[in-house]
């Protein structure tokens, strides 16, 4: 069995002065880890939602997780309705068209595997901004 050298192995740290945050209809988000910043199987956000915000519905090819650190609200998946709050944790399927509506201002971390595609409900694919930097 050969050892592992602690010392060679030199892990990527992504600081949080280097997030660069998104704005996007009350949705404001931060790449954590990502390709660019060195992740290679899965890609992580924070974020904040403004009160009364929602993100559009979509859905993923991949599934996605998003734990909320504060606030609470509501999401729909495929039709149906699920309450949040501060602490739980959201695990989307894959293909299912899922939105998430803040009614308090709600701080999320979500994750899934890189390049996952989103698609919209009308079979557009779109492109996150915070998934580039």
């Amino acid at each position: 069995m050969n050892a592992i050298n602690l010392a060679e192995l030199s892990p990527p740290v992504f600081r949080k002065e280097q997030n660069q945050i998104h704005s996007l209809e009350g949705n404001h988000v931060a790449s954590v880890a990502t390709p660019a910043s060195g992740a290679q199987q899965v890609e992580m956000w924070h974020g904040r939602m403004d009160a009364n915000s929602a993100t559009p519905p979509h859905s993923h090819d991949t599934e996605e997780v998003v734990l909320f650190l504060k606030g609470s609200g509501r999401a729909t998946l495929s039709g149906h309705e699920v309450r949040y709050q501060t602490g739980d944790t959201l695990v989307l399927p894959a293909g299912q068209v899922h939105q998430i509506f803040a009614e308090a201002e709600s701080e999320f971390v979500a994750a899934m595997p890189i390049g996952g595609t989103v698609t919209l409900p009308d079979g557009m694919v779109i492109d996150l901004p915070w998934r580039n930097s």
